[in-house]
């Protein structure tokens, strides 16, 4: 689910889509270099606005969750691309530059007939290589939950209790995010989760903490104001090497059979929530 490089984990869709990219923009700037033409800067065109374009449709399509926090429109890391209108936009503009290009070449002749292809061979490997890219994550995703044993908070005077999540949360949709109290993203969604187990009351919200103390994250809790319903420790964070995701926050999509629907790596949104959520009803 996740990547790590030196201190950094991403989300492997996304190393994925911009290997995929790179890969574009590297065959393009090569064909530009023998024929003198910036192929290189066509494709990079193509590529924004395809991005943007995905991006636009995903606001207004969630318009109602941006409008408590409309900066988080720009905040693309929460992954609100609606894929559909970026690979049209992205179409649409490819031929618009190879429209350009044919224009091009009628002014300089020495412009081999080769230069066509390159954008719409880029591009068409790009998007192999994406699509292999997430059939890949899509068949880790739909899988079922680790059997880990972890332990559900209690309060200060009560023992803490074992719990199996492959086994507590069956026959019912249920979000699982993996959170530390150290971890800003983390804390920063934790309104969201909050909000989500009103929001959604036919869905289990569930936090699970990885690696601290029950007396940490009674005091984190506290310190936030927070009133979760279900808190589970996982205090040797076991949780997110059995699903193969080293990045903090992590948000799984749980179906009502306990398949592994969908995966978020890092902070997501209001409106990414609220798709998710919809994806599993």
């Amino acid at each position: 689910m996740s990547t790590t490089i030196g201190p950094f984990a991403f989300a492997t869709s996304h190393l994925i889509f911009i290997a995929a990219s790179l890969i574009a923009l590297l065959i393009a700037w090569l064909l530009g270099r023998r024929t003198q033409v910036a192929l290189g800067d066509a494709v990079l065109r193509i590529i924004a606005v395809g991005l943007l374009s995905a991006r636009a449709v995903f606001v207004i399509k969630y318009v109602d969750m941006y409008v408590a926090a409309p900066w988080q429109i720009i905040n693309l890391r929460d992954g609100g691309f609606e894929l559909w209108a970026g690979v049209v936009a992205g179409i649409l503009w490819s031929l618009r530059e190879t429209r350009l290009l044919a224009k091009l070449r009628q002014q300089h002749t020495q412009i081999p007939r080769a230069a066509f292809a390159v954008i719409p061979s880029a591009l068409i490997g790009a998007v192999v290589i994406y699509s292999a890219g997430q059939w890949y994550s899509a068949q880790h995703a739909h899988a079922g939950l680790p059997a880990i044993e972890l332990v559900q908070l209690q309060s200060e005077s009560a023992s803490n209790q074992p719990v199996n999540l492959a086994d507590a949360y069956l026959g019912q949709p249920v979000i699982i995010n993996l959170w530390a109290s150290w971890c800003p993203p983390c804390v920063r969604e934790m309104p969201l989760l909050e909000d989500a187990a009103t929001r959604y009351p036919n869905v289990h919200v569930v936090a699970v903490n990885q690696g601290e103390s029950s007396q940490q994250v009674r005091d984190f809790l506290s310190s936030q104001g927070l009133e979760l319903p279900h808190v589970l420790l996982d205090p040797n964070a076991e949780f997110g090497r059995a699903i193969g995701s080293s990045a903090l926050p992590t948000t799984l999509f749980i179906d009502s059979d306990g398949q592994i629907s969908y995966a978020h790596i890092g902070e997501f949104s209001a409106a990414t929530l609220e798709r998710a959520v919809r994806q599993l009803n």
